[in-house]
């Protein structure tokens, strides 16, 4: 068993007394019936004060680890009970920094979602104006969903009077149909590439039933 630097590093200063008292005595350095140096020597062990010290010892009297005797100082009770303080100490301490991490690990996850929000709003925007400057730039759809107007010609689905777009390419497995004629059939898994006004690809999106995430 071992206490971590993180584990130091979160615990108030008497705490740790109690941990590193409790972990020599867990490791065997000291003994059960042993009498602990004074809280001065302890203090001065540790780098704390003698009150600090004492808090430290405190907790471990509490939990049966140790007895405290006016005038005798400390001596040491239960091994066993050491090691279970410092085995719950490292497990309450374990959830405590899988929380932080969750926490972090969503705070990253929400910052990138923030980005990626403002990636989408800067990718619609400037895809706006190229639509806007120049009207001959083709969108795109892939007709993969079940619909009604499988298996019919662009003539016959009437597609400009229906959405306004006019289909100048059609990609049908790899294979690429250049300004395709009012015959030419829709197929599903076909890309449609069409031009038309800023409106015209979400009246497409809804004419072949698709969603309009990107």
């Amino acid at each position: 068993m071992s206490i971590s630097k993180k584990s130091e590093f979160t615990s108030s200063k008497y705490q740790k007394i109690a941990i590193s008292v409790a972990q020599r005595i867990a490791n065997g350095e000291y003994e059960v019936g042993e009498k602990l140096k004074s809280r001065t020597t302890i203090a001065s062990t540790f780098n704390v004060s003698p009150e600090t010290a004492r808090k430290g010892l405190n907790i471990l009297a509490d939990l049966n680890i140790l007895t405290l005797k006016h005038g005798s100082g400390a001596i040491v009770l239960s091994k066993e009970k050491a090691m279970e303080f410092i085995n719950q100490y490292e497990s309450t301490h374990s959830i405590a920094v899988i929380k932080e991490r969750i926490r972090e690990n969503l705070h990253d996850q929400q910052r990138g979602m923030d980005q990626l929000s403002v990636l989408v709003n800067e990718f619609l925007m400037q895809s706006q104006n190229i639509s806007k400057h120049f009207p001959l730039a083709p969108y795109e759809i892939i007709v993969s969903k079940d619909s009604e107007h499988f298996g019919k010609s662009i003539g016959v689905l009437n597609l400009w009077h229906q959405t306004g777009a006019t289909v100048v390419a059609i990609e049908h497995e790899g294979q690429f149909t250049i300004s395709p004629g009012p015959y030419s059939v829709i197929e599903k898994g076909d890309h449609i590439f069409f031009v038309g006004d800023e409106s015209v690809y979400s009246r497409m999106k809804n004419y072949f039933n698709l969603s309009m995430g990107l």
